[in-house]
């Protein structure tokens, strides 16, 4: 009886054994996003479905972060496989400048681009009627974006040109939400940071009918676009809901970031699935549409992945 127990007990083995690993050969890969409901968390949606979809092996997730800094500090500690940022502060991150300029050297050595998705540009609203200009914010409350975040590294940035500190200005580090309630109980002066074209941010404040959009200076739109990644840039008409006109602004572009831990095979397959089912990703952001693969390797913060490499080779773009 003992012997038939045992064998028994030896021939369940292999069988017990097969699904651990199966288990063990799935790979984890974790997307850092944004607040959710945001730009990047939705758009980060689409691509961890199609990733779960159409590549064997893989289970794909998104992580709720606080965004651009947080996200550069997980992908260096490769805690996430995947991650959306601002390119602008990728590149002070990856040459350690700027806000980084007091991090360990080379803690950002080993992040690798994929793509450039999408532009994200400089919103300035002016609540206040007398604001033409953002010269005339002196002394004004300004919604500037979270602190370490895309806007209000570039407001510190448009503060140095102007030779303006924060005692200059009465600084509200909010973004989206808050600060679209600001807007509708009356505690703010101006709003200037960044957002997609499309914003539904953006929209509600206009929907407020307490705003206007504003053409930033020139000379902050010339200085910004010395400023490392970040370009002159034209929101069009369309894009504008608080009238029918385009623009004049500055923007920094979106980046789909990895790091070198990710194997060049994976970072192929989904670099590759991401632009073969583009479509897909548009019906779950139209900002998707702003993602084409002849400038996706064009003004990236840091060295492209090999996978990626290997696939922009392979469609002739690079």
């Amino acid at each position: 009886m003992y012997k038939t127990l045992i064998t028994l007990s030896l021939g369940a083995l292999p069988f017990v054994m097969v699904p651990t690993t199966s288990l063990a050969q799935e790979e984890f890969i974790r997307i850092a996003t944004a607040g959710s409901g945001g730009n990047y968390y939705r758009l980060g949606g689409g691509l961890a479905s199609i990733y779960n979809d159409r590549i064997d092996g893989v289970e794909a997730s998104i992580q709720a972060t606080g965004g651009t800094v947080e996200n550069l500090d997980l992908l260096a500690d490769q805690e996430v496989e995947l991650a959306y940022l601002s390119g602008g502060i990728g590149q002070e991150a990856y040459e350690n400048t700027g806000q980084f300029e007091q991090r360990p050297e080379g803690r950002y050595e080993g992040l690798r681009a994929i793509a450039t998705v999408y532009p994200n540009p400089q919103w300035f609203i002016a609540i206040d009627e007398d604001i033409e200009s953002v010269k005339d914010l002196e002394g004004m409350r300004v919604s500037v974006g979270t602190q370490g975040g895309a806007g209000e590294t570039w407001w510190r940035s448009i503060m140095e040109h102007l030779d303006w500190t924060y005692e200059d200005i009465q600084p509200e580090f909010t973004v989206h939400d808050s600060a679209i309630d600001q807007v509708r109980n009356r505690q703010i002066d101006a709003l200037i940071w960044p957002d997609a074209p499309g914003s539904s941010s953006i929209q509600q404040i206009a929907d407020t009918d307490r705003g206007r959009a504003l053409d930033i200076d020139e000379d902050i739109i010339e200085y910004m676009a010395d400023q490392g990644l970040d370009y002159a840039y034209t929101l069009d008409a369309d894009d504008n809901p608080f009238g029918d006109e385009d623009i004049q602004t500055f923007a920094s572009p979106i980046t789909l970031a990895s790091h070198e831990g990710v194997s060049e095979e994976r970072v192929y397959e989904m670099t590759k699935a991401m632009f073969e089912n583009k479509e897909e990703l548009i019906g779950v952001h139209p900002l998707a549409e702003y993602m084409e693969l002849e400038d996706a390797a064009e003004n990236l913060p840091f060295p492209l992945h090999p996978g990626a490499e290997r696939y922009y080779e392979e469609q002739g773009v690079l």
